[in-house]
């Protein structure tokens, strides 16, 4: 128990300092509106939680009724992974980062876009590590910190919607969902102890999709770190 509460705390520590950084350093000049649009995303992140649980419930009893969980585990868990849990959360972390954007009472930039998605994919990323504390062990949840996997396809996520807003192409949107949620799902999935089912072989997918995970936490540190060279993403929007 206590190995697993030392973790959980772990597992937070990126998520704390990104949010931090994204508040107060990133964007420049900081300013209250920007700061206020910032703790907007972080509690939306953490309301992301509520509907996440009706739709996940919803998208469950959906299969059950098509007797889905009466077909192979393989199938059943790789349908769970996809749609149950990333499909419903990445709809409704897409659905809160509206509602911030709409909030904002000044002209956010591409920018601003991305680092509000990422807050609100962290928000919720803080609140997700308490359920897996309940039936994970303390390596899952120092994975999933470490990798900061919401953080990251939250990034990708805004990026997308910043340009598809920047461009006017409402196809970008649409791209950015569906590959938050692929890489999401993949996510989960590879991590899933029916896939880990599978054999040894399996191991070497599993941490490549864990790799991928952490390499695009990393490029969206080093986005934020160079982002005033790039005049475009510094243009307001709204």
């Amino acid at each position: 128990m206590f190995a697993a509460i030392i973790a959980l705390l772990v597992s937070f520590i990126p998520a704390v300092l990104l949010y931090i950084w994204c508040k107060n350093k990133v964007r420049k000049p900081a300013d209250d509106k920007y700061k206020n649009a910032c703790k907007d995303a972080l509690i939306k992140g953490f309301l992301c939680v509520f509907p996440v649980m009706l739709i996940s419930a919803g998208i469950s009893l959906l299969f059950r009724l098509a007797g889905i969980h009466d077909g192979h585990s393989l199938l059943e868990s790789a349908l769970h992974d996809f749609f149950v849990l990333a499909f419903s959360e990445e709809l409704c972390k897409t659905y809160m980062f509206t509602r911030v954007l709409k909030k904002a009472d000044y002209s956010y930039t591409w920018l601003d876009m991305i680092i509000f998605m990422t807050i609100v994919a962290v928000g919720f990323e803080v609140l997700e590590g308490f359920v897996y504390a309940v039936d994970s062990g303390p390596i899952h949840m120092l994975v999933r910190g470490i990798t900061l996997m919401h953080g990251g396809y939250g990034f990708i996520e805004g990026w997308f919607y910043g340009k598809a807003k920047y461009t006017g192409n409402k196809l970008y949107a649409a791209a950015g969902f569906a590959i938050a949620w692929i890489l999401h799902g993949a996510y989960d999935f590879g991590l899933s102890d029916d896939f880990a089912a599978l054999g040894e072989d399996t191991a070497f997918l599993s941490v490549s999709l864990a790799l991928l995970a952490l390499i695009t936490f990393i490029v969206m540190i080093i986005f934020f770190a160079k982002k005033n060279k790039k005049e475009k993403y510094l243009v307001p929007l709204a």
